[in-house]
């Protein structure tokens, strides 16, 4: 089934992502959330720090805070972000048929993955239905003898919850061990083994996840960038590329317009963002 969707679409929720679109250039990137991968159209190509040759899937898994070079092949793909926590990830894994370390690929049924991403990628722009259609799809409810596995510190999530809050503040690492009585270092350290990524990489994920939820509530992306916390155009820049591997014109300059859509939006509401601004290089 081929897409028949014209625009690129960008779905935003709380706890995850889904992006469905082309690029035309490969992805340089360390990942700042755990990301599930699907090639709609053809294979995805990814190598690791760790591998002497890339390998080609058409579904990959990878933690938080891997380095990764990604190669879509400029077809169709869809990209969705994990959980902050890890329990997408954790659950996730143990569908995967391969891995190369903590990279996992080839899913179980992973036709029927495919089949249903393609689904998304023409239905109507209804966020809640979108979001439930894809918990039926991750299935991690239903995945049997691998949760118990699954560690949470509660005053990580507390901390998490903090830094979405008050992302456009600027926190001190003091701060943030007060809201969960612990010291600097074993915040530190606890927040890494939970999460996958350091606090400040986090915090960045979090402030793009704003900026581009702000452009889909009508912001510009120069205001929106600044109401998210990023000081001047090239912090913003430079963060976008080091968290996503491409420059902001990869996704927000496309030639066809980026749908982006919020909770509760419906396709008359959601804007179509079109680059015209000095912000994005």
């Amino acid at each position: 089934m081929e897409s028949t969707s014209a625009s690129p679409l960008l779905y935003l929720w709380e706890q995850r992502t889904l992006l469905i679109g082309r690029l035309t250039d490969p992805l340089d990137i360390s990942t700042g959330a755990a990301t599930l991968m699907f090639g709609l159209h053809k294979p995805i190509r990814f190598i690791t720090s760790e591998m002497t040759q890339p390998i080609e899937c058409r579904t990959l898994l990878l933690p938080a805070g891997m380095p990764v070079i990604i190669d879509t092949q400029g077809e169709l793909f869809a990209n969705c972000t994990l959980d902050p926590l890890g329990k997408d990830y954790r659950l996730l894994s143990s569908l995967m048929n391969a891995n190369e370390g903590t990279a996992f690929y080839d899913a179980e049924s992973e036709d029927i993955y495919i089949n249903c991403f393609l689904e998304l990628s023409s239905a109507p722009f209804d966020s809640q239905e979108i979001l439930h259609s894809l918990s039926l799809i991750l299935r991690t409810n239903e995945i049997i003898g691998v949760e118990h596995n699954y560690w949470l510190d509660k005053r990580i999530k507390s901390v998490i919850e903090h830094i979405q809050s008050t992302i456009s503040e600027n926190l001190s690492l003091s701060d943030l061990a007060n809201v969960a009585n612990l010291s600097q270092s074993r915040l530190m350290e606890l927040f890494k083994k939970q999460t996958g990524i350091p606090i400040r990489r986090y915090r960045l994920w979090c402030r793009l996840y704003k900026t581009t939820e702000n452009v889909g509530a009508g912001m510009t992306l120069t205001d929106a960038a600044a109401e998210a916390g990023f000081t001047d155009s090239s912090h913003f820049n430079k963060s976008f590329r080091s968290m996503l591997g491409m420059n902001p014109s990869q996704i927000f300059g496309q030639t066809k317009q980026l749908h982006v859509i919020l909770p509760e939006q419906e396709r008359s509401a959601s804007p179509k963002f079109e680059l015209n601004e000095t912000l994005i290089d």
